[in-house]
């Protein structure tokens, strides 16, 4: 990966936090024109510019590119965590609910680990069954800097804890079938109905 891509996301995202109010609370959203969401065309914008390979639950090793086409609906999370991630899951899930069954056809639900030491495949499928995650969920692993990368592009706020776990950013980031964000999501238990809004426009493209 390009060190001059990765830094032309990094300042979009940048600029993106100072123009636009990300916090969903009154329902704005910072959107981006995609007259051609059905392209597989990456912009300078899109996170498919990182072409690190991410191991998935089921074993099976893929890139973020892979998960063009549909609209994603990510997240950064961490198995253990005993209270943030689960609440944030628990809103991506509400959202989730808010869709008809053809909208989420079109949508891909995408939780990112934090810690890939800790987070193998064992470890991440059980979570899954945990939560009762369908097949329109993804959990994903990767190594430590292309862990942090992402972090970084996202704007997600990671920082180890003596003790074990995490601080971190609790945010949802809504994508295009671009891999481009159009839309961040600040906080917990946030009102599924706007979550579910931000998609179905998505999904029009």
């Amino acid at each position: 990966m390009k060190r001059i891509a990765i830094a032309g996301l990094m300042l979009y995202f940048a600029a993106a936090i100072i123009s636009c109010n990300r916090t969903s609370s009154d329902g704005s959203c910072c959107s981006t024109s995609s007259s051609d969401a059905g392209s597989t065309e990456i912009s300078g914008l899109s996170v498919f510019q990182l072409d690190n390979e991410w191991e998935t639950y089921r074993d099976e090793t893929v890139t973020l590119k892979d998960f063009g086409g549909k609209v994603i609906v990510s997240a950064m999370i961490f198995t253990s965590c005993p209270s943030a991630c689960p609440r944030l899951v628990a809103d991506m899930k509400n959202i989730e609910e808010k869709l008809s069954p053809e909208e989420r056809e079109k949508v891909q639900f995408l939780l990112i680990s934090m810690d890939p030491e800790n987070d193998d495949p064992e470890t991440m499928r059980q979570f899954a069954e945990d939560f009762r995650l369908n097949d329109s969920w993804e959990l994903i692993r990767s190594d430590e800097a292309s862990t942090m990368e992402i972090a970084q592009v996202l704007g997600v706020k990671v920082k180890p804890l003596e003790g074990g776990g995490f601080d971190h950013s609790n945010i949802i980031h809504f994508m295009n079938r671009k891999g481009e964000i159009v839309h961040q999501q600040h906080g917990l238990n946030m009102k599924p109905e706007e979550g579910a809004e931000i998609v179905r426009e998505l999904i029009k493209g």
